[in-house]
């Protein structure tokens, strides 16, 4: 009896631990900006983007949403350039990510970057192998439609 007190208590001070180890991180839900920004991708056409400005705007991102039509997307902007890796935990449809550095030349892109509808540890990064200030996430296909490649430039203003 004495060795199942000590095993419960045991067990019940390290359950917490266990817990942990566990679980999902916990990501700020935040409301997005408005699709007010007009970025010009390299063939000319243009597309409404929400601003991810802040660190829990980037965190968050196209998280949760079932659908981005054609003519949005979100453009994530860092506070300095970096080789910034994104990954697809609890996004519910697939991306086009593309990343630019500071004069808004592209940089790297990932096509077809598949939702990940696991738990946050089996979800892979993309990108990042190239130094950035600015992401760019559109509906799958954007890249092939627009015939988007590395070196071009594409034009926005965010102002300061």
């Amino acid at each position: 009896m004495r060795k199942l007190a000590v095993w419960v208590l045991s067990f019940t001070l390290l359950w917490p631990g266990i817990a942990a180890c566990s679980q999902e991180p916990v990501i700020q839900k935040v409301p997005p900006r408005p699709a007010n920004t007009l970025v010009m991708l390299p063939d000319g056409s243009t597309v409404h983007v929400e601003l991810a400005k802040t660190n829990a705007e980037r965190e968050f991102g196209l998280m949760e949403r079932s659908s981005l039509p054609q003519g949005r997307g979100m453009l994530f902007i860092h506070d300095e350039p970096g080789n910034y890796s994104y990954w697809m935990y609890d996004c519910k449809i697939g991306l086009d990510i593309i990343w630019m550095d500071a004069n808004h030349r592209i940089v790297e892109m990932s096509p077809d970057t598949p939702p990940c509808r696991g738990k946050a540890a089996s979800c892979p990064s993309y990108g990042g192998h190239e130094t950035s200030l600015y992401v760019l996430e559109l509906p799958v296909g954007s890249i092939r439609m627009h015939h988007m490649a590395v070196g071009q430039m594409v034009n926005f203003n965010v102002g300061g």
